[in-house]
This record gives structure tokens, sequence and C-alpha cells, in this order.
């Protein structure tokens, strides 16, 4: 009996030993992260940094973003942006590193091109985006970024926008007119925003796979998208939440499997499953002719990496698709909205294609080719000011403590977010009238041509070694649909146009379907 009593007391004392050690050890870790987040509070408010008015202690401005700014989160920061006048402010999240916002073109420069190799995702990034991205080209850093952007690069080539790429748009181009030439005629409302989802995901995956998800071909009324689709936006909603919460309260709600995280959860399984089948699906189908010519990113990551199967296969897939997919189409959702906020650039634009382009307006031209598009200058001007006005952000993380060109000392441990929509509307880079959409800044009066801007002023698509590979791609995607689909139809939003604000998404789509009446467009523009 005694021997089974002392047992239990010297299993007791090992639990509360245990316990002890693993209350100090926790104890030990909060109070080092205490020091360290002084240390760098300390060595920004040092410099005099701007913080917002309704920082608050300890808190900062947790409230802010999570709560009272929620909704109208990239305008509130383009509002401190503009007090600063451009300049370096700090942004605090409890339980996230300090965060320095910046928007000069000198100070993107210094992160995205001459001290690339300081800002990287770092851990605590790669970690709030692990779930999504997983070992794609936007999750990680160093070699493993560099080999597959290297394997990505022979796609976008220009041998391959002209021989591969081109077709795609053009057949999936007719196909979105199509379905837009049928909603004419039963006089019925779309949602455009779901119509350029599907659009989009069509192109990328037979761009990106060889294979078609023929989402243009099932019904354009039905309530819920391509199950891949509905995921993949899923992906993008949840990243958003991440970023604007405190690292422990996503992580806990993953721990819990409760909220959106739950939802991201069921995305991921959703995607994968899919992705996995389309993969399948794709390599089945290919000949020897396919395997050797290498005409989509599929078969050149299997004949680089030399495995069908693996997880980094399928998530170097993901990577691109949700790059691909994102942007294309919530930035053309963007380009509609405008265009009836705008009637006067609607009709200019019209002028245009009327002139240069007569064939496209008369039904004689299907679609412009990449030459064509060369002779109607402001369909690019147009888009680009609404790449320009509607994107928000990229993080980094300094790998080790360093002073931006302008003199701004970042400390190592803290974040640096390049807000693309607060430098777009700040006015002593943009001019005063920055906050507005007007595609004529982008015409050189001269020559009539689209301007050149330096890329770190207008940084949409990223600067330097980390530019976006298929820049060239998504801008002659999205000029073709532009010109086809507004020199054949007047399409109007059901909701006033100004009314009409983002969601709370990394990717800023517009909120809610963007229902529109489409008709045949009138004869003359206006």
């Amino acid at each position: 009996m005694w021997g089974i009593a002392q047992h239990q007391v010297n299993e007791r004392q090992a639990v509360i030993a245990a316990g002890a050690l693993s209350g100090l050890y926790l104890g030990y870790k909060l109070l080092t992260a205490v020091y360290k987040e002084m240390k760098i509070t300390r060595a920004l408010d040092s410099q005099g940094l701007y913080r917002p008015k309704s920082t608050l202690p300890i808190l900062g401005n947790t409230l802010d973003v999570m709560f009272f700014q929620k909704d109208r989160l990239q305008d509130w920061m383009a509002e401190q942006s503009q007090i600063t006048e451009g300049k370096p402010w700090v942004l605090s999240i409890i339980g996230r590193p300090q965060t320095l916002i910046v928007t000069s073109p000198e100070a993107c420069e210094d992160v995205f091109k001459t001290q690339f190799d300081t800002f990287g995702r770092g851990d605590e990034l790669v970690d709030l985006q692990h779930d999504i991205f997983g070992e794609g080209v936007a999750g990680v850093d160093g070699e493993k970024w560099l080999k597959q952007r290297r394997i990505a690069s022979h796609m976008f080539s220009m041998k391959m926008l002209r021989d591969v790429m081109d077709e795609v748009i053009i057949e999936k181009t007719i196909k979105l007119r199509d379905v837009l030439a049928q909603c004419a005629k039963e006089g019925r409302a779309v949602s455009m925003k779901s119509l350029l989802g599907k659009f989009s995901s069509d192109v990328f995956t037979k761009i990106g796979f060889g294979v078609d998800l023929h989402g243009l071909d099932g019904d354009i009324n039905a309530e819920m998208d391509h199950p891949f689709i509905e995921a993949v936006d899923g992906y993008a909603e949840v990243f958003g939440a991440r970023l604007q919460s405190p690292m422990w309260f996503w992580k806990l709600k993953r721990f819990l499997n409760i909220g959106d995280e739950r939802m991201l959860k069921r995305c991921i399984k959703v995607a994968t499953d899919l992705l996995n089948e389309v993969m399948l699906k794709s390599m089945a189908n290919k000949t020897a002719e396919d395997w050797n010519t290498k005409t989509d990113l599929l078969t050149l990551f299997v004949d680089s990496t030399g495995k069908t199967d693996s997880s980094d296969l399928r998530d170097a897939m993901m990577n691109f698709f949700l790059a691909g997919k994102e942007t294309t189409s919530f930035s053309m959702t963007w380009v509609i909205v405008n265009l009836n906020r705008h009637p006067r650039v609607l009709a200019k634009l019209r002028q245009q294609i009327r002139e240069n382009l007569p064939e496209l307006m008369t039904g004689e031209m299907q679609v412009p080719t990449m030459e064509d598009l060369h002779k109607v200058p402001y369909v690019e001007a147009v888009l680009k000011e609404s790449l320009r006005l509607y994107m928000t952000g990229v993080h980094r993380t300094p790998m080790r403590s360093t002073t931006l060109r302008e003199g701004t000392f970042v400390p190592f441990g803290s974040y640096v977010v390049m807000s693309v929509y607060a430098a777009a509307r700040v006015k002593n880079v943009w001019g005063e009238d920055a906050a507005e959409y007007n595609p004529d800044r982008w015409i050189d009066e001269e020559t009539g041509k689209v301007k050149f801007v330096n890329p770190f002023q207008f940084i949409t698509f990223g600067g330097g070694p980390h530019q976006c590979l298929g820049m060239r791609f998504a801008m002659l995607e999205m000029q073709t649909v532009i010109a086809v689909l507004f020199s054949r139809f007047d399409i109007k939003t059901v909701e006033d146009p100004f009314k009409i604000t983002y969601d709370y998404s990394v990717t800023l789509p517009v909120k809610g379907p963007l229902e529109c009446t489409i008709q045949e467009a009138s004869a003359p523009a206006y």
C-alpha cells in the first residue's frame, strides 16, 4: 500500500513539476515576445513615425481593423497615407508584428527591387498563408520560389502568348460574347461577377491544365458557381480575414474548427479533390506530342520535376490558378462599375474603337488581335486606371533590420505592407485627382499612346524580381474582353454604380453579385 501511495505522490509531483516547467516556458516566451515588441515599438516611435489618431494603448488599431473600419479598411488606410503625404506610418494590431505602411514609389522600389534580398515573406507570413498557398510560388521564399518562377516563365513567354494563349482567349471571349448576346435577346439581368469568374476560370484551366471546365456552358443564372470556383473564392475571403486578425485569434478559430476557418477547411477539401481530378484527367488525356510541345503549365511542371502526384505540384498549380482567376475576373468587374459611373469615358472608348477598329463595332471582326489592340490605346488606359485604383496590397517581412532610401529604419521583426489602394490615392504622386477614375492620365497628349509609368508607382503587378509573370497575359485577356463587350453591349448595373463598394477579402472584389442588364449597344455611343 505504501508503495502505491508513494508512486501516486511521485506521479503528482511529476505532473506539478511538468506544469511548473510549462508555465515557466510559456512565461519566458511571453516575456520574450513582449520585450521584442517593445523594442520594435521604440525603434519605430523614436523616428517620429505617424500613428492614426484612433490608436489605443496596448490594443493599437485592433478595433479599427477588426470592427470600426472593417468594411472600409482600404479607404481608412488611404486616408492615413494622405495625412502623411505618402510617408511611412505605423499600423498596430495586438498579437501581430508592428506594421509599416509604405506607399511612395521610392519605398516600393526598395522593397521590391533594391533590397529584394532583405524583404521576404518570413516565418509568420508563411504560417499565415500556408493553408492556402502551401508550397506554391506565393507561399515560399528562396530556392523554392526561384525554381517555380523559372518553370512558369517559359509558359508566359511572348511566343507562348502568341501561339497558345491568344487562341484560348479568343475562343472563350467569343463564348462570353455569345452568352451576353443571349441575355440581351431574352432581356434578363445577369451576375457579371459570376459570369466573369466562370470566364477567367475556363481560360486558366485550359491554359494551366489543358482541360476545359465549361463554366460558360452551364446555367448562367444558377445560384451557385462551379464548386471549384466557390472554393477558390472562399480562400481569398479567409485569407483577408486572417490578415485583419491577431495571429492567436485565427489560429484559435482554426483549432476549434469554427467560423470562417471551418469554411476554409471545406474549401480546401473541395478545391484539392477537384484539382486532383482535373490534373489526373489532364495527364490521362495527353498524347506524346502534348508532352513534347509543353503547351500548358501542368506539363511544364511535370517535365521539370518528374513528379505527377506530389503535393508540391498541386500547390504550384493552385497558386497560378488563384493568381490568374482572381486578378482578371475581379479587375474586369471594376471596369464595368467605372464605365457605369463615367459614361463619357465609355463614349470615348467606343469612339476610338469605331474610328480604328470599325469591324469590331459592326461584327465583321469577332475578336481583336494583339496588333489590333495597339490601335485602341484607350482600352489599355481604361483598364490600367481600374487596376490602379482597385487592388489591395503586398506584405513583406524584413529578414534583418534595414533602412529605406528615404531614411525610415525598418527593424527586424516588423512587417511592411505596400498598400496599392492607398498608394493610388496619394496626391503628391498622382496629382490632385488621384482618387478619381481618369483614364486620360495614361495617354500621352502628343502621341496619343499609353505613357510609360514607373512600375514602382503603378505597383498593381508588383515590381523587380517579384513582378507578376502573367502580367502580359492578364493585360491581353482583359483588354480583349473590354474591347469586345463594350463595342457590342450596353452593360448597365442594376444597382446605382456609385453605391457599389468592395467586399471584405484580400483580393478586393466588388461586393455583391454585380447584377447587370444587357442590351445591344446603340449605334452612336452617346
